[in-house]
C-alpha cells in the first residue's frame, strides 16, 4: 500500500496552546534568561552612550582643540578611556550572550527531540504508512533546527532591538525632536513594507520547508528501493548462474 501524503502544510490547530509549549521548554531556563536580558541590555546601552559620547568628543575637546598653541589632551583622554570602558563591557556582555543563548538553544533542542522521540514510540503503525521516512527526519532534523535557530538568534535580535529602539529614541528626543518626528514618519512607512515582505516571505519559508520534506522522503524511498531492486537482481543472477 503506497503512503498516503499529507494534505499541504496545515498550520497548529491550537496557536495559543502552540506558544504555550514552547513558552514551557524556554521557562525551564528561567535564570538563564534572566542572564541573557542584563547581558544585551549592558550590551545595547554600551552601544547607545558610545554612540552618544561622539558628541561631548567633538564639542567639548576636539573642535575648541583646533588652532590653539598648547592644548591640553587630558579631559579628551579621560573621554577616550570611558569609551573604551563602555565599548569593553559591551563586547564582553555580548560574548556572554552569545555562549549563553547557545547553552540554551542546544539544550532546548536537546529536550524537544527527545519528546519528539518519545511520542513517536507511542504513535500506531498507520501514522508511519502516511509520511515517508524522509519527511519524518526533516521534522526531527529542519523544522527542529530551525526553532533553536529561532531562539538563538531572532529571541536576542528582537530584545537587543527594542532595547537599542528605546534608548536611541529617547536620545533623539533630547536631542532634536524635529529630526526625531520626521524619523518615526519614516521607519512607519518602512514598517509598513516590511510587514508585506514579511508575509510573502512567511508563505515562501512554508513551501521552502513543505519541499525540504518532500525531498528528503523522496531521497530516501528511492535509495531504500535501489537497495531492494540490487537485491532482487543479485538473486536474480545467482539463480540463472545456477540452472546454467
Amino acid at each position: 500500500m503506497p503512503p498516503v501524503k499529507p494534505k499541504g502544510f496545515a498550520k497548529p490547530k491550537d496557536t495559543k496552546k502552540t506558544i504555550s509549549r514552547i513558552l514551557n521548554y524556554m521557562g525551564k531556563f528561567k535564570s538563564l534568561w534572566i542572564l541573557v536580558f542584563l547581558c544585551v541590555l549592558v550590551s545595547s546601552g554600551a552601544s547607545v552612550l558610545g554612540s552618544y559620547l561622539i558628541k561631548p568628543a567633538l564639542n567639548d575637546y576636539i573642535i575648541p582643540l583646533i588652532g590653539k598653541q598648547n592644548p591640553s589632551f587630558a579631559g579628551f583622554a579621560r573621554l577616550l578611556i570611558i569609551a573604551f570602558t563602555l565599548f569593553l563591557f559591551g563586547v564582553v556582555a555580548s560574548f556572554c550572550n552569545n555562549r549563553l543563548m547557545l547553552y540554551i538553544s542546544t539544550n532546548l533542542l536537546l529536550n524537544i527531540r527527545k519528546d519528539l522521540f518519545s511520542k513517536l514510540e507511542k504513535l500506531p503503525i498507520k501514522f508511519f504508512d502516511s509520511y515517508t521516512h524522509g519527511e519524518l527526519m526533516s521534522r526531527f532534523t529542519n523544522d527542529t533546527d530551525a526553532l533553536r535557530e529561532m531562539m538563538s538568534q531572532t529571541v536576542p535580535q528582537l530584545l537587543s532591538s527594542v532595547i537599542t529602539v528605546i534608548s536611541v529614541l529617547t536620545m533623539m528626543i533630547i536631542l532634536s525632536p524635529m529630526l526625531t518626528v520626521i524619523m518615526i514618519v519614516s521607519m512607519f512607512l518602512i514598517t509598513l513594507i516590511i510587514a508585506t515582505i514579511g508575509k510573502r516571505s512567511a508563505k515562501a519559508f512554508r513551501e521552502n520547508q513543505k519541499a525540504v520534506g518532500k525531498m528528503n522522503g523522496f531521497i530516501e524511498e528511492m535509495i531504500e528501493g535501489q537497495k531492494v531492486i540490487k537485491v532482487l537482481i543479485t538473486k536474480k543472477m545467482l539463480f540463472l548462474s545456477l540452472q546454467n
